[in-house]
C-alpha cells in the first residue's frame, strides 16, 4: 500500500484517511469514480483507475490525451469497449483498439462502430447544439434561391418546443450573406438555428438579441462570441445554464462585469448572485449570500473560493442538495469537513472530485480502495 510520508501531505487532518482501518467498500468504490472526474487527477491516477475497471470518466471532454491512449490498447477488453463507447475516439485511436483486439468477432463490432461514429462525425457540421445530417454525403444549400428554397420547407413549431439547429444552417455559419437572409425568416426554428452561429455580423447580432422568442436569445447567448453586453445580461435574469453550454451566459466575454454589486439586494435571485462576479466583490458578498434564503443564492455562494470553511461546512449540511454538492467541491472546504465527507457514503462520490484534495492522498486513495484487503468492509 502506499503511504502518505510526512511533508507530502501540510494538513495534518488528512491522517485520518491514513488511519482508517474500516474502510467500508462502497465508500472505496464511490473514491474510484470520483477521482475518475476530478480535475486536478493526475493522469497516473487516472491509469490506475483503469486498472481496476473504473471507466466513468472516459467520456470527459477535458481527459487528457494519455488515458484514452492507454484505454484503446488496455489488456482488459471491458476498458476497451468502454472507451470504443465513449465517441471520442480518433481515427489512429480507433486503428490502436481494433488492432490490440484479439478476438475476431468484438474486432468486427468495434470496426463496424467504428464506421458508425466517424460516419455521425461528418455529419456533424456545426458543432455543439447543432444536429446531424442525414448522411455524411448531405450538401448544404449553395445558393440564395436554394437557401430560401430549404427555408420555405422548414416546419413551423411551437416556442415551447425543445430544438437544436438544422445542420444545414450549421454548415452554412460561416456564410455571412446566407445568416443575414435566414436571420429575417419568419420561420422561428431558422432563427433558432442561426443563433447557434459561433460568429455573426453586428446587424445579424443585433436583429437576434432582440428576437421575441427567448430560446433565440438564448442560444445567441450560449454560442455567439458576438452577443451583446445588454442581451447577456437579460438572459441571465432568467437562466442559469446548461450542462451543454456550462456558465453562460455568465462566463461569455462580452458579459458586463462591472458594475454588478448594484443587483446584491435584488429581489430575482438569479440577479442577485451576479454581484459574485463583480471585481470589486469581496469575501463579505459571498458571506452574505451564503446565509440567503433562497437556494439559488446559497448555490452560487457554496461555489465561491472566497467563502471561509466555516460557511462551507455549514452549507455541506445545507438542506438543498445542489447547494451541499456544490460546497463539497469548493476546494476551499477545510481538510477536516472533506475528510468527514469523503468517508461517508452519501457524500464520498462527490467529495472524491474535489480539486483541493492533494494529490498524494488521491494516489493514497485510489490505491486503498483498489485493495482487496480485510481493512476494507463488504
Amino acid at each position: 500500500m502506499t503511504e502518505i510520508h510526512a511533508g507530502e501531505v501540510r494538513d495534518g487532518a488528512w491522517g485520518r484517511l491514513l488511519a482508517t482501518a474500516d474502510l467500508e467498500r462502497p465508500v472505496a468504490v464511490s473514491w474510484l469514480f470520483g477521482l475518475g472526474f476530478n480535475r486536478s487527477a493526475p493522469e497516473d491516477v487516472l491509469l490506475g483507475l483503469l486498472d481496476f475497471g473504473e471507466t466513468g470518466f472516459l467520456y470527459r471532454e477535458d481527459l487528457p490525451v494519455g488515458v484514452m491512449d492507454a484505454a484503446v490498447v488496455h489488456d482488459a477488453a471491458p476498458v476497451r469497449a468502454a472507451a470504443a463507447e465513449s465517441g471520442r475516439l480518433s481515427a489512429e485511436q480507433w486503428d490502436r483498439l481494433i488492432g490490440a483486439t484479439s478476438d475476431p468477432g468484438q474486432r468486427d463490432m468495434f470496426a463496424e462502430l467504428a464506421a458508425e461514429q466517424m460516419a455521425a462525425r461528418r455529419r456533424s457540421r456545426g458543432g455543439r447544439g447543432v444536429g446531424s445530417a442525414p448522411h455524411p454525403d448531405a450538401m448544404p444549400p449553395r445558393t440564395p434561391e436554394e437557401i430560401e428554397a430549404m427555408a420555405a420547407e422548414v416546419p413551423d413549431i411551437e416556442p415551447a418546443e425543445v430544438t437544436t439547429a438544422l445542420w444545414w444552417i450549421g454548415a452554412l455559419h460561416e456564410n455571412v450573406d446566407a445568416m443575414r437572409r435566414l436571420a429575417a425568416s419568419p420561420k422561428l426554428l431558422v432563427r433558432r438555428s442561426v443563433a447557434r452561429a459561433p460568429r455573426l455580423p453586428a446587424d445579424v447580432v443585433a436583429t437576434l438579441a432582440h428576437d421575441e422568442d427567448r430560446i433565440v436569445r438564448l442560444f445567441l447567448a450560449e454560442s455567439c462570441d458576438d452577443a451583446p453586453p445588454e442581451m447577456l445580461l437579460e438572459v441571465a435574469a432568467w437562466w442559469e445554464g446548461s450542462l451543454s453550454f456550462p456558465g453562460r451566459p455568465l462566463t461569455h466575454p462580452n458579459f458586463p462585469r462591472d458594475g454588478l454589486l448594484r443587483y446584491a439586494d435584488d429581489a430575482n435571485p438569479r440577479m442577485r448572485i451576479l454581484a459574485l462576479a463583480d471585481p470589486t466583490s469581496t469575501s463579505a458578498v459571498a458571506e452574505q449570500f451564503s446565509h440567503d434564503p433562497d437556494p439559488i443564492v446559497r448555490r452560487a455562494a457554496a461555489e465561491d473560493h472566497r467563502l471561509s470553511p466555516e460557511s462551507l461546512r455549514r452549507l455541506a449540511a445545507d438542506t438543498d442538495q445542489r447547494v451541499r454538492m456544490r460546497a463539497w467541491l469548493n476546494p476551499s472546504i477545510s481538510a477536516g469537513t472533506l475528510m468527514t465527507l469523503l468517508l461517508n457514503t452519501r457524500s464520498a462520490k462527490h467529495a472524491a472530485r474535489n480539486p483541493g484534495i492533494p494529490i498524494p492522498v488521491m494516489r493514497h486513495m485510489a490505491t486503498v480502495a483498489r485493495l482487496p484487503s480485510p481493512a476494507i468492509k463488504p
